[in-house]
Parts: C-alpha cells; structure tokens; sequence
C-alpha cells in the first residue's frame, strides 16, 4: 500500500482506502498513478477484493461512500472532486483538472466530501481556498461559506468533513486551527472544539468521523513524527472526551501521521496513517 490518505467504509461492511502508490503528498505532481488508487478490502480478514483507478489520479486525498454505495474522492493534484459508482465507473466530476481557483467551477486542493440523505454534498475546499462549498446531487452549485482566518466560521485548512446522524450539522476538522467547528446544513455555525482542557491531546485535528448514535472520533496530530501526540479521540454528544487512544500512553496502540478516520456499522475504527502506510483496525473495549 501506498500512503493511506483515506478511508471508508460501504454499507456492507466493506472497507476502501483511498491510497498513493508510490507517491507522497506532491501537489505539483503531473504524472497519473499507474497502479490503482482505491482499494476494496474484507474487513474480517484484511484481504483485497477489488482495486480499481490506475491511470486516473494524481495525489489521491479523501474518500466517502454515500448511502447507495457510491464514492466520492478528492484529488489535491488533480483539484477535483469525483462521484464514482461502487466497482469504479465514472458518474459525476467536478473542477477543472489542474486548474486551481476559487468559484463554483473550481477548487484549491480540495480534501474531503460529506454526502447528505438527498444526494447533495459538501466539499472541504481546503490546503489552500479555506472554504465549503455545498452542491445539488448533479453537482450544480448551491452556496458557500469559510474564509480564511482563525474567527468563527474561518478555517485554515478544513481537512475533515462528516454529518451529524439525520444530516442535522456538518462537523468540520479545521486541522491547523485545532479545532472542530460545527455548522447547520446551511453554514451557520453552531459551536466548536479545541480540546484545551487536555494539553496531551492538543493538537491539529485531521479528520472526524460520527456513529450512528452521535458519537464523534477525532484523528489528532501535534506535528510530523511527534507519536507522543498523536492518536485518537472519541466524544460524546457533549463534546466531553470519553476515550483517548494512542497518544504514546503504555499499553496503546502507536499511530504516526493519522490521516483519516472511519467508523463501521458494527462499531469497529479504522484510522488511515500516510508516512506509516497502513491503515489500523480497532474496536474500543468497554
């Protein structure tokens, strides 16, 4: 496997990475991954059971799968956003390719996707815009909202996205601010996260995942090989933090370079690791 740079789960338990074989994270890059980029793995046993998209991408980036089993990927090279179906036909592309900008046909290496119950879906647009945009099921653009900065409804690298359980709110990692910023659906913000209260876990929040009953799981880097701060957080519907995973504590595992984060139907978490390669599975003991 390449760098793990994202990770999901279908409806039927399956677990897909989207990966860069043989290629870190080069924005500049111009030349088209040969090998396949998505990967369909047995959850049980860790073994491949699909790839599909050589020749298709530059420096893939994040991965989510709809309630139809369809999945959405963000190219940072490319500067898209794509809809494919589950075995990997093209259905839907956004963003003209290596082309970077800022209106509702383009994008600034875009990272991430959360798709609502009705189709339409929201881009985190991203290392460099700081903005997200929100689009109809056919892609046609809808609104906006972000800017760059640090104030409330800013962000400085929106990195991570996913839904509150109905579709209530969009959760949003705003990775080098620290912090987690909620919205309603129509980008009005809500509330925020920064984890202050414990200086162990303070750190730029990568990505954020929510199960079905409203818990959240936040992947924390403080920096780039520091694997004494890094991990994962689980919060309750509060915000209170009722897990820490990781984070060079005894008898933990040891992540390095989280990435991405994803929950399964049956409560099992799979954090995606870049400079690791790998993707880990886990299932927090009670």
């Amino acid at each position: 496997m390449g760098e793990a740079a994202g990770v999901a789960v279908d409806r039927n338990g399956h677990v897909f990475v989207f990966h860069r074989p043989g290629r870190g994270f080069d924005p500049s890059a111009a030349t088209k991954l040969t090998e396949p980029a998505v990967l369909k793995i047995d959850a049980e046993s860790g073994k491949l059971i699909a790839a599909w998209g050589a020749n298709m991408f530059l420096v893939p980036h994040g991965i989510t799968i709809d309630a139809d089993n369809n999945v959405f990927l963000t190219d940072v090279g490319l500067q898209q956003v794509f809809k494919f179906t589950h075995d990997g036909k093209l259905l839907l592309t956004l963003g003209e390719p290596r082309v970077g900008g800022w209106d509702a046909s383009h994008f600034n290496q875009p990272t991430d996707t959360a798709i609502r119950p009705d189709g339409s879906f929201y881009v985190s647009d991203g290392y460099v815009n700081s903005r997200v945009a929100y689009f109809d099921r056919q892609g046609k653009w809808l609104s906006e909202w972000g800017r760059k900065g640090s104030a409330e409804g800013a962000f400085s690298n929106p990195h991570g996205l996913v839904l509150l359980p109905g579709g209530k709110g969009v959760l949003v990692a705003d990775r080098e601010n620290k912090r987690l910023q909620l919205f309603d659906p129509r980008g009005t913000f809500m509330r925020q996260w920064t984890g202050e209260k414990d200086a162990q876990t303070t750190g730029r929040i990568f990505c954020v995942d929510a199960d079905a009953a409203g818990f959240l799981y936040l992947g924390i880097r403080r920096a780039d090989y520091d694997i004494e701060h890094t991990g994962f957080l689980k919060l309750d519907r509060n915000w209170n933090i009722v897990a820490s995973i990781g984070f060079g504590k005894p008898g933990h595992p040891r992540f390095n370079a989280v990435h991405d984060i994803a929950v399964g139907p049956d409560g099992s978490i799979y954090v995606a690791e870049t400079r690791t390669k790998r993707v880990v599975k886990l299932r927090l003991v009670k």
